[in-house]
């Protein structure tokens, strides 16, 4: 939208020099983060106020048993706010006719709807336990992951070398061009293991949304460089035009999540329930991948993961020998169950997370 405004006053003739900072993808980066931030904050309150008196409360679980206090009554859907502000910063900050940006946002804000709908099923049906069916989930989110692989193989801004092929990180010249097909199945695969992944990882007051910040902020930085025709060549990157705007994306939600910090850390006021986490998973997903760096998301979102493979290991193992291999899964549940306190075991995973994403980050250099 600023951007727009600008083109419109050069091309009126007025074109003070201050206008050149809105040119620096750096600037809108971190204009995009501030905006979110303080539009979550100021408005945070008086949306939390309209979910109590809408009654869009959450309605309690099993992990609530395992909990010093009872959080039922706790508003849900504070992922709406986070898609709102995010919405908002980036109508502002992003160039909206640029493809990268479009991709991102369309994954962000159609999981974000289908999230949401999930939400309103569990506190229309005054249970946590019953949502969407699982049928009905898996094939809304298959229903958005297919065509966005598709457009992904055949129709991307990448450069067509890089729409099909295997990059390793770490590794400077390997690439594999797996083709259409098979590469647009592993798409389909992984898109649809994170956004799970992180969905299953909400579970405490600031869980998800401490990793899933430095995530994106470590997507926003491979966004930047691969934008950036000096610091792609130096570093060994190709070239992507246009794939800045990633970068304002990745600083948006950020912005946002941290933005919802001040109500979520806790005792939350306020939980993001499905809506964020459905959304929030997309977003980092649609970035790994945009990125061509998916294959860092196991390193970088290790919590994510590492919630993901606890959960089937005591779903599909624990199943078959009829006990449990876990004494709960996920993994922060189990930590909950032994008994350390939950902004402990919080703040040890953000800790965990930033290691993981300076370890994800090395690869920058070491390819």
């Amino acid at each position: 939208m600023i951007e727009i405004l600008i083109d419109l006053l050069r091309d009126a003739g007025i074109n003070p020099g201050f206008l050149r900072v809105f040119d620096y993808i750096t600037f809108r980066v971190m204009m995009a983060a501030v905006t979110a931030m303080v539009l979550e904050v100021v408005f945070g309150h008086a949306f939390i106020v309209f979910l109590y008196r809408e009654r869009f409360r959450d309605t309690g679980g099993d992990f609530l048993s395992l909990k010093t206090s009872d959080k039922r009554g706790t508003p849900t859907g504070g992922g709406l706010l986070i898609m709102l502000v995010v919405g908002a910063s980036l109508f502002l900050w992003g160039k909206l006719s640029n493809p990268y940006l479009l991709a991102a946002s369309s994954a962000f804000f159609y999981f974000g709807v289908v999230g949401l709908f999930d939400d309103w099923q569990k506190v229309r049906l005054k249970s946590s336990l019953y949502g969407l069916s699982q049928f009905a989930k898996t094939f809304l989110q298959l229903a958005y992951i297919v065509p966005f692989a598709a457009w992904f193989v055949l129709m991307s801004p990448l450069p067509p070398s890089h729409r099909h092929t295997f990059f390793l990180p770490f590794v400077k010249d390997f690439a594999l061009d797996l083709g259409p097909w098979v590469f647009g199945a592993f798409i389909v695969f992984a898109f649809f293991s994170i956004v799970n992944a992180v969905n299953i990882s909400d579970g405490m007051d600031g869980l998800v949304t401490g990793p899933a910040v430095f995530v994106a902020a470590l997507y926003g930085i491979f966004a930047y460089i691969l934008s950036n025709a000096v610091l792609s060549k130096y570093l060994l990157f190709t070239f992507l035009p246009g794939a800045g705007e990633l970068s304002v994306f990745a600083g948006a939600l950020a912005g946002g999540l941290f933005g919802f910090l001040w109500f979520n850390a806790y005792p939350a006021e306020v939980f993001m329930g499905d809506t964020g986490s459905m959304s929030i998973g997309a977003a980092l997903s649609a970035l790994a991948f945009l990125t061509r760096q998916e294959l860092l998301f196991p390193i970088a979102g290790g919590v994510f993961v590492a919630s993901i493979f606890s959960s089937l290991v005591q779903e599909k193992i624990g199943m078959r020998l009829g006990r449990r291999v876990l004494v709960r899964a996920p993994l922060h549940h189990a930590h909950a169950y032994k008994g350390i306190a939950e902004p402990k075991v919080v703040v040890r995973y953000w800790i965990v997370s930033i290691l993981l994403m300076l370890i994800a980050a090395l690869s920058i250099k070491l390819r």
